[in-house]
């Protein structure tokens, strides 16, 4: 008696891990415990071909390689007039030799506590070689978010950015514009954190509109944050309003920080309602103020949640995207409700879905679900809910693989065929018709020069707003 195609196939999966198709093999194909996508027959042709447009009026044939928020909400990740381009199906992104031979270090030395605190981990590599991340391992989902936190990110990246700010369903934006940097201080041959504990530096600042112009800010992650989710980053500011630094309070910011922008000197300053509802008549105070509107999404602490691996699930992502933005393309085109991505190239990735709750009841985030790439740990889509299970953010990012790029800057974390994939864009729904998004498509990855490394990580540049 002959087994069909699909009993076959599921027989081969090696039990308890994560397994992912070819390069190349597109869908539908034998999906393990009932992921989304149609059940194949002995023969079925692809329902993908790399390089096919897909227009606004065949968007049904990606709802099952979407997550439920946003095709829900499709009318704000997609717009008539779009031409979404299918890309490549599973490619392997490879990162650079020495990170691998990291990761295969860390196999059977780093292990989590029942807090999900990080253990042994030396800083380099994956924590957790993702091939040997069992579904029936308790710990699956915290691992799998480790090593979402600590995937290749070259050495950081730095260039300038833009933010959309967007109100009445696209019909109001507000532009942001200033640059930024991640400069990682692990995990690379030749960085020394200079003592100071620190995991990576993060900063940037603005330059328009005259609201937020010299707003500039510093972010120290400790490498102790892996061993204790209330470490606090700390966390400088300048304002220029103030023309002084300031130190933000601390807290243990869930991800990169970002000053509140829109908080500077117009209008009556007298009292300003903080998102926790406390009030102070200073705007410098309010600005160093967390906000979630620019990096959400680039980093967590995952040691602040307790995670559930929920499924694998095949998606299309722009995760190595070939459309221009800013600072390239100033008038790239978002639909109408200024937050699409989608005339650009999306591959096929298989995602691993995990979902976080904290712990303690948090009144704006109780929980985060991620999709995260299987093969390069990257995060295409979020989403977040408040503790009452409403939504609070439908999320999407964009990359682009700096070994597409033979102009791209090379060193030893970066060439042509290997690189990092750099994060170019990302938008959040917020709901009633509001969101944002970020564009920074000219980034690069290489070492800072020694000079602008000192800049990266020091405060006294910051009375200069920069």
């Amino acid at each position: 008696m002959r087994l069909p195609l699909l009993a076959l196939l599921l027989l081969a999966l090696p039990a308890g891990a994560a397994e992912v198709p070819a390069e190349g093999q597109c869908p539908p194909y034998p999906l393990p415990r009932g992921q989304p996508g149609p059940a194949p027959e002995d023969v079925v042709p692809p329902l993908f071909q790399p390089g096919e447009k897909i227009p606004m009026d065949g968007l049904a044939r990606l709802s099952r390689y979407l997550p439920e928020e946003v095709w829900e909400r499709r009318d704000v990740f997609f717009y008539e007039g779009m031409l979404l381009e299918v890309g490549p199906c599973h490619r392997r992104y490879p990162a650079p030799s020495f990170f691998g031979a990291a990761s295969r270090a860390n196999a059977g030395v780093v292990r989590l506590d029942e807090r999900n605190n990080l253990l042994d981990y030396r800083g380099s590599g994956l924590p957790f070689p993702w091939q040997e991340i069992a579904d029936d391992d308790p710990q699956a989902g915290a691992k799998w978010a480790w090593n979402f936190r600590h995937r290749y990110l070259g050495s950081g990246a730095r260039g300038d950015f833009r933010i959309l700010l967007v109100a009445r369903r696209g019909r109001k934006i507000e532009r942001f514009l200033g640059s930024f940097y991640l400069l990682p201080m692990r995990g690379l041959p030749g960085v020394d954190d200079g003592g100071n504990g620190a995991s990576y530096w993060a900063g940037g600042s603005f330059t328009s509109p005259p609201v937020a112009r010299g707003v500039a800010w510093r972010q120290l992650h400790p490498t102790e944050a892996d061993l204790d989710p209330d470490r606090s980053d700390e966390i400088w500011v300048y304002t220029p309003e103030q023309r002084r630094v300031r130190r933000a309070p601390p807290t243990a910011v869930d991800g990169l920080y970002m000053p509140s922008y829109t908080r500077g000197n117009q209008g009556d300053l007298s009292q300003i309602t903080l998102p926790d509802g406390v009030s102070t008549p200073s705007s410098s105070i309010a600005m160093a103020e967390h906000t979630r509107m620019g990096f959400t999404g680039l980093f967590l602490r995952p040691n602040q949640y307790r995670w559930t691996l929920l499924r694998l699930q095949d998606v299309l992502a722009p995760l190595n995207g070939v459309t221009p933005g800013y600072p390239q393309d100033d008038d790239r085109s978002y639909g109408s409700s200024g937050q699409s991505l989608a005339s650009d190239r999306w591959d096929v990735r298989r995602a691993v879905v995990i979902r976080g709750e904290k712990p303690k009841r948090d009144d704006q985030i109780q929980s985060v679900t991620l999709w995260i790439d299987a093969l390069t740990q990257q995060l295409l889509y979020m989403v977040t809910r408040r503790a009452n299970q409403s939504l609070f953010e439908v999320g999407s990012f964009a990359g682009r693989f700096s070994g597409d790029d033979p102009s791209h800057p090379q060193w030893a974390g970066s060439g042509l065929e290997f690189g990092v994939i750099l994060p170019t864009a990302a938008s959040f729904y917020t709901g009633r018709g509001t969101g944002w998004l970020r564009e920074s498509f000219e980034l690069r990855s290489d070492p800072p020069e020694a000079e602008e490394a000192r800049d990266f990580t020091s405060t006294t540049t910051l009375q200069r707003g920069r």
